[in-house]
């Protein structure tokens, strides 16, 4: 059946840190008026991941877990959990609740005014950070920023935070044109969405780090991501709303 709500949630050997998010997951959605369901995909875990998840059926029906043998990324897991999905609207949020599910509200209330797309945003002023991440983590996400501003041009200052909402729409039309599987994907998909025309809007989230990321970082992994970021204008140099509808 159709929901209202699709709250889809990746997991990677996350024994430890999803029960605590589908426990506030499951009682924000409980005392809402709109029928809401939950997609764990959990893509090559090594631990008890998918079982700890479907525990939790119990105390939710609508709780469907999608498992895959092999981890292929991030990305990956939220396409595969927007194309199991079947609400009206379709949220991603990270297994360790890094923005609380209560900013739903107000995503909501944001996507109703016409928005195809509402992403959290941790640069803004009215944004707040709990815990902030490590040193050189935070300085070369700086740099970072600055170097995707400089290829890809598009108006946001956080592309990669883990709570986003979009239209069941939004969702089918832009996330099979993304080819990335990793945790990169976000930036393709939102370059995709802003050349495309899409309606999208930012808002100010609460957010808190977590020291057991699942996401390295080096030397090596930002070279990967520098020509990755370079690769998504000539790989989607050609996208219109257009070219994607035909």
């Amino acid at each position: 059946m159709p929901y209202d709500v699709s709250v889809i949630i990746p997991a990677y050997n996350d024994e430890r840190r999803l029960p605590p998010t589908l426990e506030k997951v499951i009682a924000f959605l409980q005392t809402q008026a709109y029928s809401s369901e939950i997609i764990v995909v959990t893509d090559g875990s090594t631990d008890r991941t998918a079982q700890v998840a479907e525990a939790f059926s119990s105390k939710f029906p609508d709780l469907k877990v999608v498992s895959f043998p092999f981890n292929k990324g991030k990305g990956f897991g939220v396409k595969e959990g927007m194309k199991a999905a079947t609400g009206k609207y379709r949220l991603f949020m990270d297994a360790d609740s890094a923005t609380p599910i209560e900013f739903l509200a107000p995503f909501l209330d944001e996507m109703k005014k016409g928005n195809d797309i509402v992403i959290g945003s941790r640069a803004m002023a009215e944004s707040k950070i709990i815990a902030a991440q490590s040193f050189p983590r935070r300085e070369l996400a700086i740099v970072f920023r600055w170097l995707q501003w400089a290829v890809l041009r598009l108006p946001y200052r956080d592309t990669q935070c883990g709570f986003k909402l979009f239209t069941g729409e939004a969702a089918e039309l832009y996330f099979p044109q993304v080819t990335y599987d990793c945790a990169y994907f976000d930036a393709e998909l939102l370059y995709i969405a802003y050349k495309s025309g899409a309606k999208i809007s930012q808002l100010p989230v609460t957010w808190e780090h977590d020291n057991d990321t699942r996401l390295p970082i080096g030397f090596r992994r930002s070279v990967e991501l520098f020509f990755k970021l370079l690769k998504i204008p000539r790989t989607h140099s050609r996208v219109t709303m257009k070219a994607i509808a035909d």
